[in-house]
């Protein structure tokens, strides 16, 4: 055969036409997977209780506060809500549909959130195979942020700020009024979160890789991105200067911000998690590994935006790469913003393959589609019973609708309600994970600390007793502190923290007397006439864990002295916790002591 007909049988090689009803049916699934993924209860998050909180008072006193409302040592010190409509919008749910309603919303918001990525990707004609799988490692990458708190917004608002941008940058260069949704979205951004910064930022980086390209002509003579005219660019900038303007309609306009900023610099933020380093000791869970892929892959869209001669992507990248290096909390910013360029990156240099069957079999054919769809439908049936997140990722989640009873101690709070004892009580020391849920299930009370993070005061102080630093006792008696709760959602699996924690002051001070225990949580009382009732009745004075493991020869000699007064704590834990781990081992270690 000549080379001439052979060039020709190439030409005529049939394309194969794609089947659009498997992308569908694709799509579908991951969606499912995304409405699994993102239905979960509330654990180890005090934050969202405290939000609650926030939208009740706004709601039923007409107004956002400016001063502190709930601590009772930082009562009137500055305080900004910053992200007070979040906190009307889920309490009006809350108050209309319960916890299912604020489950609802988070997964509304997620769906739309991977909606549009999903849109972002198919304008730059990424296959829906790729776009799936590359959404399917992204959520897994932001599993650290899908709880329903404020930043959920800011994802959202993310990703629409990125449509609009490419909607208008490389598709539609006549239709600007899409650019008139811009400042609607950071007016209402200003009231949501924080992460309106951020947004601003996308905006600040996309205006000035537009002037580039309009001043610079010459440098992007090939590129598929029409430079603006000089009244076109006059336009942008007014839009986006309106959309800076409205950042300040807020209760507290640009205080706002600066209060913000303040709060950043807060010393206490070194020992909270998410305010480390990704670079550090505490970077090594498979969350930060898929950042750290997701940075280093961000080199692709340098590649990208030279061969497109392009800017925008490689200013992003950059951009928002130096700004994730901060701390942990803002990598998930990074992953959010950048993936779909490092997608769109991988997608071009996978179309510079010129093996057409390779590229056909992965994108078009079924067998990888059908491959792909088995897969996410084995991963769904995985969540329900948490088998996806206990035993195959090793990472704490409890699939369901409200709260986790595991984590959040719900049956001590109970205990409390029905005791009536914070009313009893006067004022509380609480543990700095229940502060949000203490003021959520108690109106009108207030608490020592919370997630807040106020001020490095208030958290030195609630330090100092927390560690037992030299003077604590005191500072107990001069804070009128007469109950204490305590959270100790690992107590199980390492009892050290009561030996180090002011735990163990309070199970041997004679001061104090132990009302509630579990697996988890503590409550105590002082020794004082008017909790005297409440003492008669339920002190746990031998059987505790603290004297389970670390004062057996109280627990000792109580099974020795006073055998009828062990037998009915035990009963009465028995009756309130038969399955605690702490109970069963010491019914287990005791043998027919008790019996």
């Amino acid at each position: 055969m000549s080379k001439e007909k052979k060039k020709q049988s190439k030409q005529l090689k049939p394309v194969y036409v794609e089947n659009p009803y498997l992308n569908y049916v694709l799509l579908g699934i991951f969606f499912v997977f995304i409405v699994f993924f993102t239905t979960f209860k509330i654990s180890g998050d005090d934050d969202v209780f405290w939000h609650l909180a926030t939208g009740r008072y706004i709601i039923n006193t007409g107004h956002v506060p400016s001063t502190d409302v709930f601590g009772f040592l930082t009562e009137g010190q500055q305080w900004m809500p910053f992200e007070w409509g979040w906190d009307v919008l889920t309490y009006a749910l809350y108050t209309a549909f319960g916890f299912t309603g604020i489950s609802v919303l988070r997964t509304i918001v997620f769906l739309a959130v991977f909606g549009i990525i999903y849109l972002i990707l198919r304008k730059f004609k990424v296959s829906t195979v790729f776009s799936v799988t590359f959404m399917f490692i992204l959520a897994f990458a932001s599993i650290d942020r899908l709880t329903p708190r404020p930043h959920v917004m800011s994802y959202l608002f993310y990703v629409l700020i990125l449509f609009i941008i490419c909607r208008y940058r490389y598709f539609n260069r006549d239709n600007y009024k899409i650019l008139y949704f811009l400042p609607l979205i950071f007016l209402i951004w200003a009231n949501m979160h924080m992460g309106i910064i951020a947004g601003g930022f996308i905006l600040f980086l996309y205006f000035i890789s537009e002037f580039i390209n309009t001043y610079k002509k010459n440098s992007f003579l090939n590129s598929d991105v029409r430079p603006l005219e000089k009244k076109e660019l006059l336009r942008l900038f007014v839009i986006l200067a309106v959309s800076a303007l409205v950042m300040l309609v807020n209760p507290n306009f640009f205080q706002t911000y600066v209060y913000a900023y303040e709060h950043t610099k807060m010393k206490m933020l070194e020992t909270v998690n998410e305010w480390m380093s990704p670079f550090g000791n505490n970077g090594d869970g498979f969350v930060n590994i898929l950042y750290k892929v997701l940075l280093f892959s961000g080199l692709l869209t340098l590649y990208f935006s030279l061969k497109k001669k392009d800017i925008f992507p490689a200013i992003l990248y950059i951009g928002f790469a130096l700004y994730s290096f901060r701390a942990m909390r803002f990598t998930i910013d990074y992953v959010i913003i950048v993936s779909p360029f490092v997608f769109i990156s991988i997608n071009y240099l996978f179309d510079s393959l010129k093996n057409e069957n390779l590229k056909d079999s992965l994108t078009k054919k079924p067998i990888f589609k059908s491959a792909l769809g088995l897969f996410l439908i084995f991963v769904i049936t995985l969540i329900p019973s948490n088998k996806l997140y206990l035993e195959q990722l090793k990472y704490y989640r409890i699939t369901g609708i409200g709260i986790n009873s595991e984590f959040i101690p719900t049956q001590m709070f109970d205990f409390i309600k029905q005791n009536n004892i914070q009313d009893i009580g006067g004022r509380v020391f609480n543990h700095f994970g229940t502060g949000g849920y203490f003021v959520w299930s108690f109106e009108g009370k207030q608490n020592f600390i919370d997630s807040r993070n106020l001020n490095d005061d208030i958290f030195n102080k609630y330090q100092q007793i927390l560690s037992k630093r030299p003077g604590f006792e005191k500072k107990l008696d001069e804070y009128n502190i007469d109950y204490a709760i305590y959270l100790a959602p690992d107590l199980v699996r390492d009892t050290r923290e009561m030996e180090n924690s002011v735990i163990s002051y309070f199970c041997k001070s004679p001061d104090w007397k132990l009302l509630f225990w579990d697996d988890k949580s503590f409550l105590w009382v002082r020794n004082i006439p008017k909790f005297k009732e409440l003492i008669d009745k339920y002190s746990y004075d031998y059987f505790t864990p603290y004297n389970y493991i670390f004062q057996k020869q109280a627990l000792d000699k109580g099974i020795a002295e006073n055998i009828s007064k062990v037998k009915a704590e035990v009963n009465r834990k028995k009756t309130e916790d038969p399955n605690g781990i702490i109970l069963g081992s010491f019914l287990n270690s005791t043998g027919n002591k008790i019996k």
